[in-house]
């Protein structure tokens, strides 16, 4: 009789959207303009750390949290350039991800994004395919 091996992978939960967006306003400007534009209250958070490179170096993400008290759809704000590096390489172009988690039915993620490419310091700002990302794990909080 043959044993065969079963190997479990991390499962990542993909119940959220994810906005890129581009602008050149540094990150407690973008969290406050969002907090207009999209009617929020966002708060500094613990930066996410990640280790990269042959000589493990440290690079720090600014990230920004909000929860919806009525719904409980969390916010994340994360700046997508560090220190030394980028968090989502297979997106360079994008300064900030803006990542909603809770139940889909309870946001319209097309409604948020024309609400962003409003906003006058942002030149644009895409929605994003998560599974399509090779690095996610890099942002789930």
């Amino acid at each position: 009789m043959v044993m065969k091996k079963i190997i479990l992978t991390d499962y990542i939960d993909f119940d959220f959207a994810l906005i890129g967006i581009c602008s050149q306003d540094d990150d407690f400007k973008m969290a406050f303009c969002l907090n207009k534009s999209l009617e929020l209250d966002f708060e500094r958070v613990k930066d996410i750390e990640l280790i990269s490179g042959k000589q493990k170096n440290q690079i720090n993400f600014s990230c920004f949290y909000y929860l919806e008290p009525d719904s409980e759809l969390e916010y994340y704000l994360i700046t997508n350039r560090g220190s030394n590096g980028v968090l989502i390489p297979e997106h360079k172009q994008i300064d900030y991800l803006l990542r909603i988690v809770g139940e889909n039915e309870l946001y319209d993620n097309e409604r948020i994004l024309d609400k962003i490419l409003e906003m006058p310091q942002v030149l644009t700002a895409i929605l994003m395919d998560a599974k399509s990302i090779k690095s996610i794990e890099n942002i789930l909080v």
